[in-house]
């Protein structure tokens, strides 16, 4: 049985049910108010606990031979910080793995992951990383830029900026780099990874065939959906003391300062890969969000 934490999230989701579909049985970690009719239809034992809680974990991972951890948050929020998530999570998550005995770990890290890195989010991941690197079990771990498909916040964020508004606002230049990974590739990069044992004990940086900037991308999103739409642009000096005051007095803001900072920096791999890793192309940006745009 293969046990995932993180699985009603967007990437969990999709990945889910591709086991499922090829025959795994599959236990999810999630909360009392983790919405389940995600997977209607589908038949996923639930462990209700929480990536914190070190006892939860050790029920959860019981008759368990894969581990694949997904839970990551982008945004601090009281006690779940990236510390006490990325890391004392996935500490607690290792532990309980080792006293039953799993067999292999899949970690989804990030691309740009950094011990040091001046930003929360890089920094942890790569802290975690070191955790699974150095448990004693057999470990994937798996680096991927920026994730899209049907569910995802960031396209679909965009997509309702690019509908209801004449105008889409950019921060900063727009130039910052991406290679966005199509959810179904991914899920094909992380089903091979699991049967080859080849791939175990190593790192892969995962994502799509193109180098797009910020720009870039929305440009292919207003295209697909068919809109013209102007860009207006806010210096970056400008957006961070106001950003980091509006955190200062809401609890969630709709951005903080470090998202606003990942969103400066680039994020990108080789741009063969997935092809050299994993034995396939990935699509586009556009072939992608054509397909889910249209359902």
């Amino acid at each position: 049985m293969i046990l995932i934490t993180g699985g009603t999230g967007f990437v969990g989701r999709h990945l889910v049910r591709k086991l499922i579909e090829e025959g795994n049985k599959v236990r999810c970690l999630i909360r009392k108010t983790s919405k389940t009719d995600v997977f209607k239809g589908f038949e996923v034992n639930f462990s209700y606990g929480d990536i914190t809680d070190h006892k939860l974990l050790r029920e959860a991972s019981k008759g368990i031979e894969t581990v694949i951890h997904l839970v990551g948050i982008i945004q601090e929020s009281g006690k779940a910080t990236f510390k006490s998530i990325h890391v004392e999570g996935t500490e607690n998550l290792l532990k309980a793995s080792k006293e039953n005995g799993v067999k292999l770990l899949l970690y989804q890290s990030a691309l740009g992951a950094d011990e040091n890195s001046t930003l929360g989010y890089k920094r942890t991941k790569a802290e975690a990383e070191n955790l699974v690197k150095n448990s004693g079990i057999p470990y994937i771990i798996f680096r991927p830029s920026l994730i899209f498909g049907s569910g995802d916040q960031f396209t679909l964020r965009l997509s309702s900026i690019l509908k209801k508004s004449p105008v889409i606002p950019v921060i900063g230049t727009g130039e910052a780099r991406f290679q966005p990974i199509y959810i179904e590739d991914w899920v094909l990069c992380a089903i091979k990874a699991l049967k080859d044992k080849d791939m175990q004990n190593r790192v892969f940086e995962i994502g799509g065939p193109e180098h797009l900037t910020y720009i870039e991308i929305i440009d292919i999103l207003a295209e697909v959906l068919g809109v013209q739409r102007y860009k207006i642009y806010f210096p970056l000096h400008v957006m961070k003391p106001l950003i980091k005051f509006i955190e200062n007095i809401i609890s969630k803001p709709p951005v903080t300062t470090e998202q606003l900072l990942l969103l400066q920096q680039d994020n990108i791999t080789e741009i063969k890969n997935v092809e050299k890793y994993f034995g396939f192309k990935p699509v586009t940006l556009r072939e992608g969000v054509q397909k889910y745009f249209k359902e």
